[in-house]
């Protein structure tokens, strides 16, 4: 046997006693081939792997690099690299890799690569990027099924359900099955309000793979711990900093105002200038102008039963180094009021304010919301069934209806619809948002029957009865509600 057959098969029997977890056996095989064969590239790649899973990265990564010393443009090499690379959270250095992997032309694990290029762009919130290279993967093999079921994950995340519902379709016509898919269509299916079919999925996946991990969830209600949902809400909260991100951009901080005084015009000078000249006189009633003398006709002037009329004037120089004369009552006047020009002074207690637009549109809002509030005066027809609650979000300061749209992923319009407000509302601080239907409940009439109620509803009658507790010998009561929702499923 020569001395690489040697180190391979001490490679491989390394690898056995690592996945049982006898580490210390797996280095000691390890060591040894690379005693038989030092410039094996096999065995520096097999030494990085034991490094990485005991935790020692540096070595690993030291590893790496002498591999590739040896075989620089080995692709498996420059896969397994990128992908150490990414989960250090080197980035740049693990795109650089995989790139370098897939460029080569006689690389079989096209995909893969692309995958792994994919799952390291979700650690960097790419997911436009994480997208473009899951589809890349599809591309190069479209029987992968981590694949397949990464992208319809990402729409998934994205709240796009029907390209997420195509993407699982056709991983079922290629003849796949998994735990894994069987729960996303799961979760996809209730989210689109198909609980008939999500409950479903969830017995298959429940009775065809019992010991799995995505069963467990679903038989312990701990569906928010899923991949799927994690990478939803990883989604959600990289959307709120990009908003937020956005918003702050726009803040400026202390901004500089430069007040400039407005220059008086020389004419108004001049005309204020007049003005003043005319006032230093007497104002003359006669029409007549000419000279009085002697011999002019006996005139009763009017001036005489009426006292000289005049204005008193003030002056003062402005900072403009600009003469400005005002005309009116002096304050310090003492006289009885005859002969001087009175201003009319409004009584405060009598002016009246009109109400802005602003706050008569947050009226309407709070009006329109008080129309559209939850009623649970109604008794539920069967007092076993526990009413389920509606979520709600209290109003902040700089919050509104967009932003809990990003938030809470729902579509502005059904937020207006559920809450009973206009596009044009404004929705002030401290208000209570429904962030579900609060309709929750019918109150039942005197003709009803279960057909009608199912019929208006868009529900099943077997829905019906079966939210409601219902035996098929009901019979409906006026003045008793029923529950028109999935109680276990009416969730943000």
């Amino acid at each position: 046997m020569s001395s690489q057959d040697a180190a391979k098969t001490r490679i491989a029997l390394a690898m056995q006693y690592l996945n049982a977890g006898n580490t210390t056996q797996a280095k000691f095989n390890l060591e040894k081939a690379a005693s038989f064969a030092p410039h094996l590239a096999e065995v520096h790649y097999a030494l990085a792997y034991y490094y990485e899973k005991v935790g020692e990265q540096q070595w690993a990564k030291k590893a790496y690099l002498k591999a590739l010393a040896l075989n620089p443009d080995d692709p498996n090499a420059l896969n397994n690299y990128g992908t150490f690379l990414c989960r250090i959270e080197d980035y740049d250095g693990a795109r650089a890799q995989l790139l370098k992997a897939i460029n080569i032309p006689s690389y079989l694990r096209v995909a893969q690569s692309y995958e792994n290029l994919a799952l390291c762009a979700v650690k960097q919130d790419k997911f436009e990027l994480a997208l473009e290279y899951l589809e890349n993967a599809v591309q190069h093999n479209g029987r992968s099924q981590s694949a397949l079921i990464g992208l319809a994950a990402l729409f998934y995340a994205k709240s796009d359900l029907h390209q997420a519902e195509n993407i699982l379709e056709a991983y079922r016509n290629r003849g796949f099955m998994s735990a894994r898919a069987l729960l996303l269509e799961h979760l996809l299916h209730q989210r689109m309000g198909h609980l008939e079919r999500a409950e479903s999925l969830s017995t298959t996946l429940i009775q065809n793979y019992p010991n799995s991990r995505q069963a467990a969830l679903l038989l312990r209600e701990k569906v928010l711990e899923s991949e799927f949902e994690k990478l939803t809400e990883q989604y959600r909260q990289a959307q709120i900093k990009k908003i937020t991100k956005m918003g702050s951009g726009r803040v400026i901080n202390e901004p500089k105002i430069k007040i400039t005084r407005k220059k008086v015009a020389k004419q108004t000078v001049s005309v204020v200038k007049q003005a003043a000249d005319v006032s230093q006189a007497s104002i003359s009633l006669r029409q007549n102008t000419e000279k009085y003398t002697g011999n002019s006709p006996t005139i009763t002037p009017v001036a005489s039963t009426v006292k000289s009329t005049q204005l008193p004037v003030k002056t003062h120089i402005n900072e403009d180094n600009i003469r400005v004369i005002s005309f009116g009552e002096s304050t310090e006047a003492s006289d009885s009021g005859q002969g001087t020009v009175k201003f009319y002074k409004p009584d405060p207690n009598k002016v009246v304010f009109k109400k802005s637009a602003a706050h008569s549109t947050d009226i309407i809002a709070e009006e329109s919301r008080r129309d559209h509030s939850v009623n649970i005066t109604v008794p539920l027809l069967n007092s076993e069934v526990v009413m389920p609650n509606v979520p709600f979000h209290i109003m902040k300061v700089a919050e509104n209806l967009f932003s809990l749209s990003v938030r809470y992923d729902i579509k502005i319009a059904k937020l207006l619809t559920w809450n009973g407000l206009k596009a044009s509302d404004k929705v002030k601080a401290g208000s209570k948002i429904f962030l579900n239907n609060p309709h929750i409940t019918y109150a039942i009439q005197s003709d009803d029957t279960l057909y009608n109620i199912a019929t208006q509803h868009g529900l099943q009658i077997d829905d019906l009865m079966r939210w409601n507790k219902l035996t098929p010998d009901v019979i409906l009561s006026e003045g008793h509600s029923l529950l028109i929702v999935d109680p276990n499923s009416y969730i943000l």
